[in-house]
């Protein structure tokens, strides 16, 4: 019911032209700030193809990634502000990242949120061939060895490591973690046998699924993945929190508000475009539009949200 809704919003959205011949300049770079071939350049890619369209200009792709999100946020933040450059950013390198280090950008003064246009889904993966066939398998192993399993994440500060380091705290596990640039090095370094487990979004590790090359143990993620049903998420197995995170695009701070209105519309198009919906669904990603003001305001949330989480773990910044 929900992708039909979104189907008939984007025929609705296609029927009321966007002035495309007043946003200036015709090409506008977008700052993917993680790695080729992951799943925040995958979908930031299908879905600014159908915004471009939109406004009948060329979107240009530029991946800057590193330290969890933040190089390439830091490069977007001091951008001009004319409409010519955008970016993705993830929601810890604004709420989460700047609690526990300082980062080389204002997350509200230096940015301006044009939307939200995808929630990132994720779960806890082995390889095929590991002796752990289930969650309660994994957790029993790394309680029986401390210290000694490792598992890939996307940057410190970010959802990836600090679920992993909640599960680890409540669960009485002493495990190691390793950080990479993009989830596709992580994913590269579970397959290679670097690390023994990823958590990870499930779009990366489709085609990995489906050959039998990784395992998935545990959904971290709210609701149970079509791509595998049979897994259960963290509050089946009796965890009080789930891992949460978005995708939004943003401008420098200064874009002017009629553009910003402009660019919100062609994303909000974009999301509902039947053509994006077909292209996700296949990589089992499912972006949702949330406009730039109302998800500032969830920002906020978020960020009061884990502000006594991560005081409790020892990682803020005053600790």
């Amino acid at each position: 019911m929900t992708r039909l809704v979104s189907v008939l919003a984007a025929t609705i959205l296609a029927a009321t032209p966007l002035a495309a011949q007043d946003y200036i300049p015709d090409e506008v770079k977008l700052i993917v700030n993680f790695g080729a071939g992951g799943t925040t350049d995958t979908a930031a890619r299908i879905i600014a193809r159908s915004a471009a369209e939109q406004l009948g200009i060329e979107i240009v792709v530029m991946n800057q990634p590193g330290a969890g999100g933040t190089l390439g946020i830091a490069e977007l933040a001091k951008s001009k502000g004319d409409g010519s450059v955008i970016g993705t950013v993830n929601m810890p390198a604004i709420a989460i990242i700047p609690q526990m280090r300082s980062v080389p950008y204002d997350p509200q003064g230096d940015l301006l949120q044009i939307a939200a246009v995808m929630p990132y889904e994720y779960a806890v993966f082995v390889r095929g061939d590991s002796p752990w066939q289930s969650w309660d398998d994994l957790v029993t192993a790394a309680q029986e060895n401390p210290g000694t399993m490792t598992y890939g994440q996307v940057g410190t500060g970010t959802t990836n490591h600090l679920i992993m380091a909640r599960i680890a705290k409540e669960a009485g596990i002493d495990w190691v973690d390793v950080p990479f640039q993009s989830g596709v090095e992580a994913t590269s370094a579970l397959l290679g046998g670097h690390v023994d487990i990823i958590n990870n979004t499930i779009a990366s590790l489709v085609s990995s699924l489906e050959s039998g090359d990784v395992r998935a143990l545990l959904i971290t993620s709210e609701e149970r993945f079509s791509s595998v049903p049979e897994v259960p998420t963290m509050a089946e197995e009796g965890f009080g929190f789930s891992q949460v995170s978005w995708m939004s695009i943003a401008a420098p701070a200064g874009l002017a508000e009629d553009k910003r209105k402009m660019l919100e519309d062609a994303f909000r198009a974009a999301v509902a475009d039947p053509a994006v919906v077909e292209a996700t669904d296949k990589l089992d990603l499912h972006p949702r539009f949330i406009s730039g003001s109302d998800y500032e305001a969830l920002l906020q949330q978020m960020q009061a949200e884990w502000s006594p989480i991560l005081g409790e773990m020892g990682l803020a910044s005053g600790n």
